[in-house]
């Protein structure tokens, strides 16, 4: 990598290092606990979780459920308590698995007078139950600014705005009618199929991608809708969030938790093609996976315990829309006020970035937008662990389950060793792939973070960034 490169985004954290009041560096047996950070444990781990056998770990899969089984195992073996009930590490989650009847669809926009025929080449629908509206009126949703009143009201929106999964999840608390959103994207060519949560009000979405329609959308005048769609095909599924709980040892802060995240399932298997067809996700994310279950195992052999409590979780169905976080921050194991930061683990294993080799570093999403990296680089620091910006690192910070907790207000960011990587949702993202004794020295550096943070006196802030206006004004 050129001298130049590494001045304009990659940085150490010593240039960034907390007052020593914030960070003075770990005890001896906190040392001893992270020094505990194995890249042959990790190894095995892995190659199990990234195996063929485990089918690409799709949601839901036979394969998830192994996962799902075997991680509970390692958190049960780790010494970390249950987060159900009757010793159970599983929190459950009722989704149902929807196939629209796409061929009967059909939606009809008429304003000042005109009519505009859709069908299933120009929609996607998610919804439970059939369709049937006539000639409806509209709500236009805002560009920006506050939800307005929706209860009952079908409304429609241009989903550069409304189609982000945090806002449309906003949307849908306040109980709309039907919601339609207008792309002027070409319909994707993906399944047609959705997962929908069982556990919260949904109204119907159909997607409209056509460039008339969003015209339409955007004049002044009233526009009304019809459409119809017989019920679709649906299969009720029971899907798992994988969690233990290492109690906090100080009473006055141990019900506050910091929460340390990785999500378990893949893309499963490509239905045609030679060679190949198992997406086993390795780097994504089974190096995240097992960089919870070892940092857990390490941090469970402390005695005492961090000050607060830390929650590690694993969740189902990232590939899918971040379903198991949104599903967690609904049904949180500790309140989200009292939920001081959430630390979500992407892509550990791999340091071939293509932006070029990153090795005894990592990274965050949204790096400006709380003081947590600041912190957690700080201790990594004293693991020989320095941190390194990307660009364009804002990004990403929606595209992983450190959103789901930012939404609703809680300081949550994303730590990856490569954001971009070859074989990144190919099937060639093998556990031989990946440096073992890379993310061993990388996890340490995190686990020393996570210790920080549980350890210290003040809770991370968001900052007074604009970018992050919109966490900061939604803390709970």
């Amino acid at each position: 990598m050129s001298t130049a490169r590494r001045l304009s985004i990659l940085f150490t954290v010593a240039a960034l290092a907390l007052p020593a009041s914030r960070f003075a560096g770990l005890a001896a047996p906190e040392q001893a606990a992270i020094d505990r950070i194995s890249a042959e444990s990790m190894r095995g781990n892995l190659s199990f979780l990234a195996s063929d056998d485990l089918e690409g770990r799709s949601t839901p899969s036979h394969g998830l459920d192994v996962a799902a089984d075997f991680i509970a195992s390692r958190f049960r073996a780790a010494g970390l308590d249950p987060i159900g009930p009757s010793g159970s590490y599983f929190q459950d989650a009722n989704f149902a698995q929807i196939k629209p009847n796409l061929d009967s669809l059909s939606v009809t926009l008429i304003q000042a007078g005109s009519e505009l025929k859709l069908d299933r080449s120009d929609a996607r629908v998610e919804s439970l139950a059939a369709l049937d509206v006539n000639n409806a009126p509209v709500l236009n949703l805002p560009e920006n600014g506050l939800i307005p009143d929706v209860a009952g009201k079908i409304v429609a929106g241009d989903s550069r705005r409304w189609g982000d999964e945090g806002l449309l999840a906003q949307l849908q608390s306040h109980k709309p009618a039907l919601i339609v959103l207008f792309s002027r994207r070409r319909r994707p060519a993906d399944s047609d199929e959705s997962l929908l949560p069982l556990d919260i009000y949904l109204a119907p979405v159909v997607h409209i991608y056509n460039t008339d329609a969003v015209e339409a959308l955007h004049r002044s005048s009233a526009l009304t809708v019809t459409a119809h769609m017989a019920a679709p095909q649906r299969h009720d599924v029971v899907l798992r969030n994988v969690g233990g709980i290492l109690r906090g040892s100080d009473p006055a802060f141990a019900s506050q938790a910091v929460v340390v995240t990785a999500h378990y399932d893949h893309l499963g298997e490509r239905t045609s093609g030679p060679g190949d067809r198992v997406y086993d996700g390795a780097n994504d994310n089974a190096s995240g996976v097992v960089s919870v279950i070892e940092v857990a195992n390490a941090l469970a052999s402390l005695n005492p315990h961090p000050r607060r409590s830390i929650l590690f979780m694993t969740f189902f169905g990232e590939e899918e829309g971040l379903l198991g976080a949104y599903y967690y921050v609904r049904h949180p194991l500790f309140p989200l006020n009292d939920t001081v930061a959430n630390i979500n683990l992407e892509q550990m294993g791999r340091t071939d970035d293509l932006g070029g080799r990153e090795v005894d570093a990592f990274a965050f999403t949204g790096p400006s937008y709380s003081d947590l990296p600041e912190l957690v680089s700080s201790a990594a620091h004293s693991e020989g662990v320095n941190t390194w910006q990307k660009r364009s690192a804002d990004e990403f910070f929606d595209r992983s389950d450190n959103y789901a907790f930012a939404v609703h207000g809680v300081i949550a960011h994303t730590i990856v060793v490569a954001f971009e990587y070859p074989d990144y949702h190919a099937v060639g993202d093998k556990w031989r792939k990946i440096d073992y004794a890379n993310m061993a020295k990388v996890d340490r550096g995190v686990a020393a973070g996570i210790v920080a943070i549980a350890d210290a006196p003040d809770r991370p802030q968001w900052s007074n960034s604009n970018a992050a206006a919109r966490y900061r004004e939604s803390a709970p």
